[in-house]
């Protein structure tokens, strides 16, 4: 592992964790006279010490990701290293990338933003050692037994979501337990297996389960449940359980196949993940958590869910102020922005089915079938959840100069449109689309209120997909069906006459897990879930080797022509079988002779 000289305490007074309020511990005050024993002579400064740790666990969440050696930047991430988004940048250095061009390699020439895997490295054992340093002095500290006990139970959680994002970009990784490591010892740890590495999240996440509450009061709302134990626990299982781990091995020798998953599959892993979704929803759902519903506007419930500070879809919370980072990021010109980021792809677009729960190439519209598919005017009778996830042309979007809303214009030679023209307006990176989700119509960068959301880090609503996938795989088909008809309902999907929301009925296993990966990508769509799905399912050969598309739109009078084209600055992506793990460093494996590569690099 690698040597990473930490500060004892780093927390700024602009990291707002875990409360609403400014009058509770929950609140990290600025400090410069910290060591060791300073720091847990004192309540405060011992729950700051926590709370640091907890300042980065949605670092690796959605657009947040790889963008600067911190991971603070916000500009692109996994939606843009796979086939969800485009970025406006596409030199050969950004770490997006190093990524979705097939680039990464275990030397990089020159500059930390070229090895997006070092942030995903470093980071967390960076946490698991602070980590580790709490628990070896949190009983020093003026705690009471109980607060002990229960923010033990918080940092272990930590700790384990730390590995969790480890395994799930590199495989098996070294496990240090509760050590800690001075600046003058010699470090030669080997990886574990990735089986090892399953077993010891699992294990501490069952172990510190009783120990933490099933909710907060507002005062400490954000902080580690029962709950969220149980929703990490069906994530990690339901990983190991996929093809890519269980049985998929890509390893080239008898070491390498044992870090990146296990040597033969096994369909009990799907049990088990099975069992752990199920205990996590049975969990969640007698605790008042479950999906938000708003059914006054057709997918109003899934729209808003991801604009409220508190809601009972959240199993896991990355807390932070009130901002408009992403307005400032994602959100047209004419709304403030100077730069847009980011932009969905039409590739993503297309995997949103018809409101009658339907793909697309088969629901179309006709005398007889009225809310179909209609390529001509292709966002009427789609999925709510589309419009609730991109903005398209002529949506209604609050305009600081007219102080209401007006039509986003996304047509060729517009200020928010696709430049095709030297000297007109436009963007040359254009797509077609913004993101809306996570954002409010009812706001702009430049003007409206600003959002007091937080991210959602896993939600009721994925651990429920979970369900579906594992009992679908486990050859019971019966949850899935019923976990998918109450995300649609949620999503305002018509029920049809048969009630089932636009599933099909009798399919196969085989049809059941086409369905359920395609239901995934749109319900998770920008939630940094289908860069790793994809993967998990090693699909990525098939799915990410492809022509990223835009739509381009024509306006004539008041008619619009749609046209679905590769886009301009970037459109072919590159995905090779190494890619499945991301490599070690040569740096670390230099220091550390007991480590080896992944295969392929």
């Amino acid at each position: 592992m690698k040597k990473i000289v930490i500060a004892l305490l780093m927390v700024v007074a602009g990291v707002m964790i875990y409360s609403c309020k400014k009058v509770d511990i929950l609140d990290p005050q600025l400090n410069t006279d910290l060591n060791e024993e300073t720091t847990f002579a004192d309540s405060a400064k011992t729950s700051n010490f926590l709370f640091g740790i907890y300042s980065d666990i949605f670092f690796d969440f959605s657009s947040r990701y790889y963008n600067s050696p911190n991971g603070s930047s916000i500009t692109a991430g996994t939606a843009e290293a796979c086939d969800e988004g485009n970025h406006r940048l596409f030199g050969v250095t950004q770490p997006f990338v190093v990524i979705y061009s097939g680039s990464l390699a275990s030397v990089v020439s020159s500059g930390t933003n070229q090895n997006p895997y070092i942030v995903a490295y470093n980071k967390p054992y960076a946490n698991i050692r602070r980590v580790n340093i709490f628990l070896s002095n949190v009983d020093k500290s003026p705690f009471s037994a109980a607060m002990k006990k229960q923010t033990k139970a918080e940092a272990r959680f930590l700790r384990a979501w730390y590995y969790s994002i480890l395994i799930k970009h590199f495989g098996g990784v070294a496990l240090i337990g509760d050590r800690l490591f001075g600046p003058n010892d010699i470090i030669d740890n080997p990886r574990n297996s990735y089986e090892e590495c399953v077993n010891y999240i699992v294990s501490e996440l069952d172990a510190i389960t009783n120990d933490l509450p099933a909710n907060y009061n507002a005062q400490n709302y954000g902080r580690i449940t029962s709950i969220s134990c149980k929703a990490l626990k069906s994530r990690v299982l339901l990983f190991a359980a996929s093809p890519l781990f269980n049985g998929g091995n890509i390893g080239k020798t008898e070491a390498q196949k044992k870090v990146v998953g296990y040597a033969a599959y096994d369909a009990n892993r799907w049990v088990k993940a099975a069992a752990a979704a199920k205990e996590a929803l049975d969990a969640a759902t007698a605790e008042g958590y479950g999906l938000y519903e708003d059914n006054s506007t057709p997918g109003l419930g899934f729209g808003k869910v991801f604009t409220m500070r508190k809601n009972p879809e959240f199993l896991l919370n990355g807390m932070t102020a009130g901002s408009k980072t992403l307005e400032g990021a994602l959100l047209p010109v004419s709304r403030g922005v100077t730069t847009p980021q980011a932009m969905p792809s039409q590739n993503l677009v297309d995997a949103f089915g018809t409101i009658n729960g339907k793909p697309i190439t088969t629901d179309i519209k006709s005398p007889t079938n009225p809310t179909g598919y209609d390529a001509a005017n292709p966002y009427v009778n789609r999925d709510p959840r589309l419009g609730y996830t991109v903005i398209w042309n002529q949506m209604l979007w609050f305009n600081n100069a007219t102080g209401n809303k007006q039509p986003v214009s996304t047509y060729i030679n517009t200020q928010d449109g696709w430049s095709t023209k030297s000297g007109e307006a436009g963007l040359t990176y254009a797509t077609g689309y913004y993101w809306r989700k996570m954002m409010d119509d009812g706001t702009a960068n430049n003007g409206g209120p600003t959002l007091q959301r937080v991210w959602g880090l896993i939600r009721y609503a994925e651990v429920m997909l979970n369900y579906a996938e594992a009992s679908n795989e486990a050859g019971n088909i019966t949850p899935a069906y019923d976990q998918l008809k109450l995300l649609r309902k949620r999503a305002g999907i018509l029920a049809g006459t048969d009630g089932l929301y636009g599933l099909k009925a009798g399919m196969s296993q085989a049809e059941m897990r086409e369905v359920i990966q395609n239901e995934r990508q749109v319900e998770l769509a920008y939630e940094g879930m289908r860069f790793f799905d994809v993967r998990r399912w090693k699909l990525a050969m098939e799915k990410f080797n492809f022509t990223m598309m835009g739509m381009q739109i024509t306006k004539t009078g008041s008619t619009y022509t749609y046209a679905k084209v590769p886009i301009t600055n970037n459109p072919n992506r590159v995905f090779k079988e190494a890619n499945y793990f991301f490599p070690l460093d040569q740096t670390e494996l230099n220091r550390v002779p007991a480590l080896i590569q992944n295969p392929g690099y």
